[in-house]
């Protein structure tokens, strides 16, 4: 079965299971309110990357009754490394099987997770260069690779994971604006570690 037809094979199998869930959940013709449609995507997403795979974007219509548009991903390739699955808005980039696993598991995702991942990578992107084999962003860093032209983001590590050691490595002075707001402190004493260009106004 080559990829085309293995993706309509998936798209019909979806497409079913979300309708009957649909109609186990609501009846017809009631309206649906925005609170209701929201914990019914976070529950149907959560079955279908159990059940399908966290790399479908599963897109749904409640003013016609639950039905579905199913996407996936332009491209995947197997390699010596799993599975790559390329980015949907930034073409050179590949995250692995191990990279949607671990972003999942540790951000908690129910959603798509390349969606989520490419919204995390723009910021990253930004920071490529500063330390090599790393991209850092607001919610934590990226382990990457060039390899024949093309970005390989192999996992994430959320910040909540880094050590304080790692921190000062990623997030130095130069690195300040990728911090996350809820980690600024407005008194110093309610602070883990302060900026060496703060310590003067701090003496005054």
């Amino acid at each position: 079965m080559d990829k085309e037809k293995k993706f309509n094979f998936k798209k019909v199998q979806i497409e079913k299971f979300v309708q009957a869930e649909y109609r186990k959940k609501f009846r017809s013709n009631v309206r649906i309110s925005v609170r209701k449609r929201q914990k019914f995507i976070d529950e149907i997403s959560r079955k279908i990357g159990k059940k399908f795979g966290k790399e479908v974007l599963c897109l749904i219509d409640f003013t016609k009754k639950g039905f579905v548009t199913v996407l996936s991903p332009a491209y995947t390739e197997s390699t010596d490394k799993g599975k790559l699955y390329q980015s949907f808005s930034h073409p050179p980039v590949f995250y692995t099987t191990h990279c949607l696993d671990r972003f999942s598991e540790r951000t908690d995702t129910t959603e798509n997770c390349i969606i989520a991942l490419d919204a995390l990578a723009r910021e990253a992107l930004l920071s490529y260069g500063e330390h090599e084999g790393y991209l850092t962003c607001s919610e934590g860093v990226f382990a990457c690779e060039v390899e024949n032209d093309r970005l390989i983001v192999k996992t994430f590590i959320t910040f909540e994971m880094l050590t304080q050691e790692q921190i000062r490595k990623f997030y130095g002075p130069g690195m300040i604006s990728s911090f996350p707001e809820e980690y600024f402190a407005d008194v110093a004493d309610d602070s883990d570690f302060i900026l060496s260009e703060e310590l003067p106004q701090l003496r005054d």
